[in-house]
């Protein structure tokens, strides 16, 4: 089974998998956007250095 990490949203929690991740951005309102494979985007609540450095971790695992 594929890995997944946890991120904060504004509503709840999100699972994300790192292998399908290919970018994560700074919004204007600086909350963070993961830009996943096929286009789909997943709002965080949590800044892009904790989630950038939970995907890195996670990938590290491998």
């Amino acid at each position: 089974m594929a890995k997944l990490i946890e991120v904060k949203s504004l509503g709840g929690m999100n699972f994300v998998r790192p292998d399908r991740v290919i970018a994560v951005q700074t919004s204007a309102t600086g909350s963070t956007v993961i830009v996943m494979e096929g286009g789909a985007v997943v709002n965080s609540s949590e800044t892009t250095t904790i989630v950038a450095a939970r995907l890195s971790a996670a990938e590290a695992e491998r």
